[in-house]
């Protein structure tokens, strides 16, 4: 159905094509990153012009480019598709090859046994310009709209697992970015005062007002922290750059409208049964198909689910720490400069993407502010050798490894 139609369903290079490459990467595969478009959330201009859905900022589809899919093969479901995107594209000799064709002719080489728990991961561009809130007098930048993962709706109901997804926030006072934010709030599950008829209430309210919102607990994002957002919990993750680790999938359903916008009457129904419906019968049927109560307003909410991200290692070549927790694992490196590290190999394959700075890894350039150069994929077996070439300014890499299956 709709979702092969995302996907092109040809092999585009040999098995030899990508041990080639991986051989001449000294173990890693450099890729194109992967920009996808959404309708729901504009952005802070960080990855792409998309701090407003103007005509210079949008595609055909009337979307912006708020999302990188770093070693992806998900596809973005998107209302209106577009032919592979959300699918990275390796580069294999001379020629770009999307991560799935190559799969299906090297996924041993490329992932060893880890192909079916092989994550989604995204860095997430959330912001745009301050909005009237309808319940506050203070303008705020935009979030992601409150939605929540409960699975596919299939027959009228939610079917499967729905997402799970976890969340890093990087710092943004580096290079290139050099963005100074404080005072940024994430809205992650329920306040414990708020009752089911008052939820039901401003689901019904999509489109008009941003009631939802309130009813939202806050937490202050700071950077070198992580969330774990378990399943049908309701969260409208903050304006800040994101970097996101998810279940590959790309199920949703938005429970409000974007911040300070309205619908008229005229776009509400299809925006409602394309957003936030989605086949669901009415109001109440989302409400008991998306939402686990008991989740949402659990008092320990934070204890549970919030890390501070702990540092592995540290000496004189900088400091390695964790990124992601629960299900999820992933590293960052902090690389001093003219310093070095290497972490030893394992059966394990896993992305990176450098974050700021410039250096190399396993011999290879790797800089921040080159597309072709910032995006890459450690194969397994092969131990990961980082140097910062550099004579200031850290390099900072991220890097993402298959989950754990939930018993």
């Amino acid at each position: 159905g709709f979702r092969e139609a995302a996907v092109q369903q040809e092999a585009m290079c040999t098995r030899e094509d990508v041990a080639a490459a991986i051989n001449a990467g000294n173990g890693l595969v450099f890729a194109d990153p992967a920009i996808v478009h959404r309708p729901t959330y504009s952005g802070r201009s960080i990855l792409a012009p998309n701090s407003d859905f103007s005509a210079a900022n949008v595609d055909d589809r009337g979307y912006v480019p708020v999302e990188w899919w770093i070693m992806s093969k998900t596809p973005a479901l998107n209302e209106t598709l577009k032919l592979n995107e959300g699918i990275t594209k390796l580069c294999i000799g001379s020629t770009s090859v999307l991560f799935t064709d190559a799969l299906k002719v090297a996924s041993d080489l490329l992932l060893g046994d880890y192909e079916s728990v092989w994550p989604l991961t995204k860095v997430l561009d959330i912001g745009g310009s301050p909005v009237q809130l309808s319940f506050s007098s203070t303008k705020e930048v935009p979030p992601i709209p409150c939605h929540v993962h409960a699975g596919a709706v299939v027959n009228g109901r939610c079917t499967g697992c729905g997402k799970l997804e976890a969340y890093f926030f990087p710092p943004l006072d580096v290079p290139p970015y050099n963005v100074h934010l404080s005072n940024v709030k994430t809205r992650l599950g329920l306040r414990q005062d708020v009752t089911k008829e008052s939820v039901l209430q401003c689901l019904r309210q999509f489109g008009k007002d941003d009631s939802l919102y309130e009813l939202l607990q806050e937490y202050e994002i700071r950077p070198g922290e992580n969330w774990t957002v378990p399943t049908k919990v309701i969260h409208a993750p903050g304006p800040w750059l994101t970097f996101e680790i998810q279940v590959p999938q790309d199920d949703y359903n938005l429970l409000a409208w974007q911040l300070g916008q309205r619908l008229d009457d005229k776009a509400l129904p299809d925006v409602k049964n394309g957003h936030q419906l989605r086949g669901l019968a009415d109001e109440e049927v989302l409400f008991e198909e998306t939402i686990d109560w008991e989740r949402n307003i659990d008092p320990d909410f934070k204890a549970k689910w919030h890390r501070v991200c702990e540092v592995i290692e540290e000496g004189s070549f900088g400091r390695r720490f964790r990124l992601f927790y629960n299900e999820f694992y992933g590293e960052g490196f902090e690389i001093q400069p003219g310093e070095q590290y290497e972490r030893p190999p394992e059966s394990r394959p896993f992305g990176a993407i450098v974050w700021s700075g410039s250096g190399e890894a396993n011999g290879v350039l790797l800089d921040v502010s080159r597309a072709e150069a910032k995006e890459f994929l450690v194969t397994p077996g092969v131990s990961l050798r980082l140097r910062n070439t550099a004579s200031n300014g850290v390099l900072l890499v991220y890097t993402v490894f298959p989950f754990k299956l939930a018993a």
